[in-house]
């Protein structure tokens, strides 16, 4: 993940917004580990060894049985999809000079928020098992984003943010 904040995990995006130039801008994405061929290849080698589990029950004449391998098989589809689903999620965090804007686009639609960027303050939440948020907090609202990120880049984007509305409050 590169961008104009530099932070892991953070795809460049447009240097101007709105006629105003753009100080910081971060697109987050989660990682997808399984791409649609992967997914493709997954299938059809458990497809395969299904089939041959399949054909030995049914030649011993265990004949229900290759039915609910075929129904492990279905299911084994379906949470992969699910899942690949669900990772269809884009976050980005853009700074002008006049406000910091955070979208966010996933599997059900997109959502919008606007900060005045004197006002935010910017934190990691995180627990000890590794999960956590970025957290933009503002006149008694608080968001949360990235939770799919990795601690590390969640800090990194979190300092590149801090750094960006440190710069921009100096130079304003």
């Amino acid at each position: 993940m590169t961008g104009k904040g530099d932070a892991a995990g953070v795809r460049g995006a447009s240097e101007v917004s709105g006629g105003k130039p753009t100080l910081f801008d971060a697109v987050l994405e989660p990682h997808r580990s399984l791409s649609r061929s992967g997914f493709f290849v997954v299938i059809l080698c458990i497809g395969i060894v299904t089939l041959g589990f399949g054909i030995f029950f049914i030649a011993m004449g265990a004949w229900p049985v290759f039915g609910f391998l075929g129904l492990d098989l279905f299911l084994l589809w379906l949470a992969i999809k699910l899942n690949a689903r669900a990772l269809k999620i884009v976050e980005r965090i853009r700074v002008t000079a006049d406000e910091v804007v955070v979208t966010r686009h996933g599997p059900r639609g997109g959502e919008s928020w606007s900060f005045n960027p004197y006002w935010l303050t910017v934190g990691v939440n995180e627990q000890e098992t590794g999960k956590g948020a970025l957290r933009l907090s503002s006149h008694g609202f608080s968001l949360s984003l990235g939770a799919f990120l990795q601690p590390a880049e969640r800090r990194e984007l979190a300092d590149s943010l801090r750094k960006a509305l440190s710069d921009m409050r100096r130079l304003n």
